[in-house]
Parts: structure tokens; C-alpha cells; sequence
């Protein structure tokens, strides 16, 4: 590989992290503007008012509110903040880090408002300057772009999640019960998997809508509100709920952790009772989730905002370029959002300030992250680029795996979208690096190459369950440091489940 390439893939790789941190920034300064208002307190008041059976509380709590914070922030965020809620409604710690880790799946198809899809595989199917579904995209309109072959491929993962997807509620109240509850009783999860199946297709059903309409960014975010509206007041009034509800955990595995220790602090945060309504609480999100559909859907908004762009084309004389969409990158609403936050919740400038001061602390791994990571995806991507005449390392590891594994690829693609994502902590990452290799390996064999990449999202979310960054994450929050390895014994299994069901569809679907 030529040194100016090697040298332009990192420097590409480095601008193309911009993207990603200004969404990162912008949804923790969020949160922790929520933190110091006290607005996360009316929050979590209000979760608790729901019900007193635990199974209920889960549902609620990691699968809709942690779809909700999946498409807003990404990252293992849901798990780290619905973790340490249900220790508060008390349950065992690890319990609550086992569920909230599984939970957080089918939502990271459309986590962080997208990116996964848009910017993972978007970056992944980059060679050189040119994406690798050139063809595909231009097959789609004269005027089509990545955005649409990303909504293809996310109605794959959707229409696929409809089926695995929806039956993970039914999957998190059997693993509460059966390992953590007193009688070891799956059948005691059971018992409401009439419940379960209903908040899992009232997530699944509307971001499968939203996708269809709207596109990849907006699913998981739209869905899950969508899902607590019906789910929550199902709830209070008991429907399709035993009379009596569940709350029999085993002992205690563990001290439990801090009512707050997961939740975003900030310096000189206002410790009060909740002191705003739901409605006033809920309010950034809802501004926030409006800004970005007006902003996707509206024409004129849209191309306004696409007008302010910076673009490096031809990075040190080479024929890799980077680009930046200043006004269109949901970073810029995030912020927006917390300004708009400052006055609705009348903070004082001290506890803004310090929102403000803790978001930028929390950034300084994330940077070093994809600092690192995003120019190595490049470096890997761009190894096609040589004198010799070489194909990339994609390329020759698809030819390799398409030669021993095409017979069974759907149930191999998962996999290595599992692998991904256990190996560099993020759906996004793993679509980043393994997009490239399953669309040669689609082409190879002659599968549908937006299929085998659906299967590649679905597994790099599968491995959301058990990546190494995740688990330690959530097992810090709820004071379970150093029983990781029990955490993954329990969440792999779902996550292998979760990919093999996914490749069974897509054999006997084909490609929809």
C-alpha cells in the first residue's frame, strides 16, 4: 500500500470521526443538561408510578425508554442509564445489567439517530472514493443516493425484526424470571407473554412504518415513543396482565448500586425532588425528534440545511475525499436542544456550565476511540489502493469465506456482524469494517447484496448484547465490576439465538 495512501486513509478516517462525535456530544450534553435540571428525575418518578411487577418495569424501562435512548444517543447509553433504574425499583443488579444489555438490540439498527446504516455501512462500502453499491444505488433513481440503498437495506433488518425483534421482550422477562427469579421459572416469564409480544410489535410495527416513510434515522426513536404511548397506559389498566404481579427475585446477587450512580451527572447539578411535570420533562426529546423529521422530510429545510458543507476532496493528492454537513449532522440539533433546555427547565448558568464541562470530560475516550478506529476501518477499506495491483483485505477475506462458507452465509453473515461488534465495542464500527466484506461475499455467491447487509447490522446488533465496552459499562453502573464474564455467559446465548433466527428467515424469505 503506497505511503500517501496509508497516509490519506487516516486522515480521511480522522475527518470522517467528526460526524460521529458531534452526534456523541451532542446526545451526552443532553443528558446530562436532563441530569442537572432535574428533568431526569421527573423521568424516572415516572416509570416507577407504572407498576409494581417487575417484568413490566423491564419491558418498559429497557425495551421502549432504551429504544427511545438508542436512537437518540447510541453508544451503550441505553444500558448504562436503564440499568441502575431498575435496581432503584429493585431489581438485582445483575439481573438489571443482563436485561438492559439485551434489550438494547433490535433498537441499534436506527441508533444514534442512524448511524449504523447511514454513516457505519455508508463509510464500510467506501473503496477509494467510490461506494461499492455504486451500481445498486444508481439502479434506484437518477438522483438517488446512499440514504436511499441505507433505507433498502434498514426495511431488510425492520421486516426481519418484526419476527426476532418483537420477541425479545418475551426473551427478557423469561431470562429475569429463569435465572434471577427465586423459583428459577420460566414459565413465570411466560406468564405475561401475551404483554411482551404487544410491546414488542408496538416498537416493531411503527419503526417498520417510519422506515418506510421516512427512512433509517428516525425508527427507533419514533417507534419507541409510539410503543410507551400504547404500552404504558396498557399497563396501568392491566391489559393482557395477570391480576397478580411478579416480584419474586431470588436473593440479592450483590450489593446494589446507587439509585443514581448510572444516571449523567453534572457539576453543580440542582439535587431536588422532580419539580416539572411530564410533559415539560419530555420536552427536549420531543423538540429534538421533531427537528429531525422536519429536517429530513421538509424539501426546502432539508436542502437549506445541505447547503452548509465542508468537503476536503482529494486528500493529500490522492483520490480520497471527506466531508462534513454542518447544519444537517443531528449533532447541531442536540445542541440546539440543550440551549433550548437552559430555559425551559430556568437552570442556572453554573449547572448549564457544568452539563456542558462533564459532556466534554465524557468525550475524551470516545475521541481516543474513534480516533484510533475510524482511520484503521479506513486503512482496511482503502488496501485496494497499491502498486501491486493487490485486491483489498475485504475482498480477499471475501473470496476466502465465500469459498468455505457460502453455502450457509445467512447464518454466517450475522456472525461476523456479531464478531464485529464484540471486537470493537459498536454496531456502528462493525459495520464499518465488515460492510465491504459481506457485499463482495454477496457478490461471490449471488445473494442479494442489501439482504446479506441487513444480516450484517442484525448481527453487529446481536453483539451490542455482549461487546466487551458495553458489559463493562453497564456492570460499572449498577456496582457489578469484575462479574463480566457472567454478564456475557448470559447475554451470548440470546445474541447466537437472536443471529441464527434472523439467517433461518432470510433462507426461506429470500430476499422479500
Amino acid at each position: 500500500m503506497d505511503t500517501t495512501i496509508l497516509g490519506a486513509s487516516v486522515v480521511q478516517g480522522m475527518l470522517d470521526a467528526i460526524t460521529p462525535l458531534t452526534i456523541i456530544f451532542g446526545a451526552i450534553f443532553l443528558l446530562k443538561t436532563l441530569a442537572a435540571s432535574g428533568a431526569m428525575d421527573t423521568i424516572r418518578a415516572g416509570f416507577t408510578n407504572i407498576s409494581a411487577d417487575a417484568r413490566v418495569q423491564v419491558i418498559i424501562i429497557c425495551w421502549l425508554f432504551g429504544a427511545f435512548i438508542e436512537g437518540s444517543a447510541g453508544f451503550g447509553t441505553p444500558a448504562a442509564i436503564g440499568a441502575p433504574l431498575l435496581v432503584l425499583l429493585g431489581v438485582p443488579p445483575l439481573a438489571a445489567a443482563v436485561v438492559a444489555l439485551i434489550a438494547d438490540s433490535t433498537s441499534v439498527s436506527f441508533g444514534a439517530i442512524g448511524l449504523p446504516v447511514l454513516f457505519g455501512m455508508d463509510k464500510g462500502l467506501d473503496a477509494g472514493g467510490v461506494s461499492m453499491a455504486a451500481e445498486q444505488i444508481a439502479a434506484l433513481g437518477a438522483n438517488a443516493t446512499f440514504a436511499d440503498y441505507a433505507q433498502q437495506i434498514a426495511m431488510h433488518m425492520i421486516t426481519i425484526d418484526l419476527v426476532t425483534g418483537s420477541l425479545i421482550p418475551v426473551v427478557l422477562v423469561c431470562v429475569l424470571t429463569g435465572f434471577f427469579g427465586r423459583n428459577k421459572s420460566f414459565a413465570e416469564g411466560l406468564a405475561i407473554w401475551k404483554f411482551a409480544l404487544f410491546a414488542g410489535l408496538a416498537f416493531t410495527i411503527p419503526a417498520w412504518l417510519i422506515n418506510y416513510f421516512a427512512g433509517p434515522e428516525f425508527p427507533s426513536v419514533i417507534g419507541a415513543l409510539v410503543g410507551m404511548a400504547v404500552v404504558i397506559p396498557a399497563a396501568k389498566k392491566g391489559f393482557l396482565l395477570p391480576a397478580q404481579p411478579w416480584n419474586d427475585f431470588a436473593e440479592n446477587d450483590g450489593k446494589a448500586a446507587s439509585a443514581t450512580e448510572g444516571q449523567p451527572q453534572a457539576a453543580g447539578a440542582d439535587v431536588t425532588k422532580p419539580q416539572f411535570s411530564q410533559a415539560a420533562a419530555w420536552t427536549p426529546y420531543l423538540v429534538m425528534a421533531g427537528l429531525l423529521v422536519l429536517s429530513r422530510v421538509v424539501a426546502p429545510l432539508k436542502s437549506f440545511l445541505l447547503s452548509f458543507n465542508i468537503s476536503w476532496p482529494g486528500l493529500m493528492g490522492t483520490s480520497l475525499s471527506s466531508g462534513f454537513k454542518t447544519l444537517y449532522a443531528p449533532g447541531a440539533f442536540f445542541v440546539a436542544v440543550c440551549i433550548l433546555g437552559f430555559f425551559i427547565f430556568k437552570m442556572k448558568p453554573k449547572a448549564f456550565s457544568g452539563a456542558f464541562t462533564d459532556s466534554c470530560k465524557s468525550m475524551i475516550p470516545t475521541i481516543i476511540s474513534l480516533g484510533a478506529s475510524v482511520p484503521m476501518v479506513k486503512i482496511f477499506l482503502n488496501s485496494g489502493e497499491n502498486a501491486a495491483g493487490l485486491m483489498s483485505m475485504p475482498k480477499a477475506l471475501a473470496d476466502l469465506l465465500a469459498n468455505t462458507m457460502g453455502a450457509v452465509w445467512e447464518w454466517t453473515a450475522p456472525i461476523v456482524g456479531i464478531f464485529g461488534a464484540f471486537l470493537s465495542g459498536s454496531a456502528t464500527f462493525s459495520n464499518m469494517m465488515f460492510s465491504g466484506l459481506q457485499f463482495s461475499v454477496a457478490d461471490n455467491i449471488g445473494m442479494n447484496h442489501a439482504l446479506v447487509l441487513a444480516l450484517q447490522g442484525i448481527g453487529a446488533n446481536a453483539g451490542n448484547m455482549m461487546c466487551v465496552m458495553n458489559v463493562v459499562a453497564a456492570a460499572t453502573v449498577v456496582g457489578m465490576a469484575g462479574r463480566e464474564s457472567e454478564i456475557i455467559r448470559k447475554t451470548m446465548p440470546v445474541a447466537l439465538a437472536y443471529a441464527f433466527v434472523a439467517g433461518t428467515i432470510a433462507f426461506f424469505w429470500g430476499g422479500f
